[in-house]
């Protein structure tokens, strides 16, 4: 470069860039960090704001240590703008909608698909990362580094790690009574540091994923399975239509208590609702192939999901003929072995507009399907139910009852009234759907002894604490994302077919604490599948027989 030629930032060591880069991480990226620090150690008087300056040189000693692991002069620049860009995105969403960044949550965006993606981006969005993620990477790749020679530069790395180490060790060695419990006992906050809660969540996923790769062989399960009864006492066979639905909680049901009467077809019918129903995860990807599979929660992983079959390759080898209809993201790998089929965004009819479709499309030409059936069925249809944050695509016009509404993906510029309308209209729809469902299996109840199964795969944050949506670690998430509705609907003689005591069970439905966990072993039951996988003790039906109602 001649001499004459200005630069526009003047040049700066490679040990300087990540400093400075380093302490731009804990300032402008790391809101969500700080404001998570206060909820848990207040700052209050001259101790929390000496406590509050450790955790900001904390902070900058430990990122500029991660950094300068990759300070050379190939690796420097790349890897600072990919962490620009990346804590940028991981910022806004952190910001704006309060999620955590762990392994779940990087799962959830693996599995996004574009229409999901494309939900979620708004104007405030692009600011962060032009802001955030675009002028920071600008200035790194106009700014001249100058790098030392290879043993030299080497040794001044040792160096600064060593600093790095000495100011942490000052940090913690200060206030380790606060440090202690902080970083022990409350996993929320390292979900929030900023870059390193991705990084750390991104590698766990990839060794996770690359694991399962390399060993992904679906091994077979209740391959001893038998269903001796293959119609019920008065020569029907049976047809179920099993409902998963999609971020509903259980505390906006007006059947369990909710001061809106958001279930007002439901009340009408003969159903039975469970009140007290916990889910397996607080996602789509997790919770899905949890509840069909036969792992409880407490020893699911997605690893097993993936290397195991589930309750509808059981159903499909005894001879029970299986359908799974989406109108969600996907099955998520429920539904790889049995037929299934996506409601296409531009199907035709009144349901979907290119974009979207409501989930009454599901049940569009379901019954030319139900009158080729010659077998015993189950049709899983997993509905589109509340997703966000676009919560008002859910629903038709005609449904809007409560107003007014929040009309953006941006849920914290709304408030609370509008977004509690919203989506408390998204339940309004899910009922009214639910009630059609329903309606179509009393059309057939003289060839089937129906039943219809509805459970959401888990719920849904609406602002509380500053925190939207879902995914939240299951250990530390609200109930409000854990907490999920079912409500099971059955044709005349349908229950009396399979000797099942209705008294018995609504008792149980009436704050019996169940979960995902149990509906394997009771669709197994269901269908009279005998299997050494069942375990009685997880059938919600078993206890309610009249056989065991007698012993009782």
């Amino acid at each position: 470069m001649s001499e004459g030629k200005r630069r526009l930032f003047p040049q700066v060591s490679s040990a300087r860039l990540v400093l400075m880069f380093s302490l731009a991480l804990v300032l402008f990226y790391n809101f969500a960090t700080w404001r998570a620090l206060n909820s848990l150690v207040p700052m209050e008087g001259l101790w929390g704001v000496a406590f509050f300056a450790s955790f900001g040189f904390f902070l900058w000693a430990a990122f500029t240590l991660l950094l300068t692991l990759v300070s050379f002069r190939p690796l420097l620049k790349p890897a600072l703008t990919l962490v620009a860009l990346v804590s940028a995105a991981a910022a806004y969403f952190m910001n704006s909608y309060g999620v955590v960044i762990d392994t779940v949550m990087v799962q959830n965006v693996v599995e996004t698909n574009p229409g999901e993606a494309a939900a979620l981006f708004s104007a405030r969005m692009f600011g962060y990362l032009l802001v955030l993620g675009v002028l920071p990477a600008a200035i790194i790749w106009l700014t001249p580094v100058r790098y030392s020679p290879f043993f030299r530069g080497l040794l001044n790395k040792v160096l600064v790690i060593f600093g790095c180490l000495v100011v942490v060790a000052v940090c913690v060695g200060a206030f380790y009574s606060t440090y202690a419990p902080v970083f022990r006992q409350e996993e929320k906050l390292t979900h929030f540091i900023n870059p390193t809660n991705y990084i750390y969540a991104v590698s766990k996923f990839t060794k996770q994923r690359l694991g399962i790769k390399e060993n992904l062989v679906v091994q077979p399960i209740g391959e001893d399975a038998v269903m001796p009864r293959k119609v019920s006492a008065d020569g029907r066979k049976s047809l179920m239509i099993f409902v998963v639905g999609e971020t509903a909680r259980a505390d906006h049901f007006s059947l369990n208590g909710y001061a809106r009467d958001t279930n007002p077809e439901l009340k009408k019918l003969d159903i039975l609702n469970f009140t007290n129903v916990s889910s397996c995860g607080t996602s789509t990807a997790v919770s899905v192939p949890c509840m069909f599979s036969k792992f409880p929660r407490e020893d699911y992983s997605d690893k097993k999901g993936k290397t195991n079959q589930g309750l509808l390759d059981i159903l499909q080898r005894v001879g029970v003929s299986v359908l799974w209809l989406d109108n969600n993201s996907d099955c998520k790998g429920t539904c790889l072995r049995v037929p299934n089929r996506d409601i296409p965004k531009d199907q035709p009819g009144p349901f979907c507009d290119g974009k979207n479709c409501l989930d009454e499309a599901l049940l569009q030409n379901l019954q030319a399907y139900i009158d080729g059936l010659k077998d015993n069925a189950i049709i899983v249809l997993h509905a589109d139910g509340s997703h966000g944050p676009e919560y008002y695509e859910r629903y038709p016009k005609s449904l809007e009852r409560f107003t007014p509404v929040c009309r953006t993906n941006q849920l914290g510029s709304c408030s609370s009234e509008e977004l509690v309308n919203v989506y408390d209209n998204t339940i309004l729809y899910t009922d009214f759907f639910l009630s059609r469902v329903v309606e179509l299996l009393k059309q057939n109840q003289e060839r089937f002894d129906t039943s219809m199964v509805y459970v959401s795969d888990h719920g849904e944050s609406l602002g509380e604490n500053g925190v939207y949506l879902h995914a939240a670690p299951y250990a530390i998430a609200p109930k409000a994302q854990t907490h999920v509705p079912m409500v099971m609907w059955f044709g005349s003689g349908a229950l009396g077919g399979m000797g099942v005591d209705r008294g018995c069970l609504e008792k149980k439905a009436d704050g019996a604490e169940l979960s995902h966990d149990n509906l394997f072993h009771s669709v197994l039951g269901l269908y009279g599948v005998h299997t050494s996988l069942y375990q009685p003790d997880l059938d919600i039906f078993h206890s309610c027989k009249r056989d065991m109602t007698a012993a009782q």
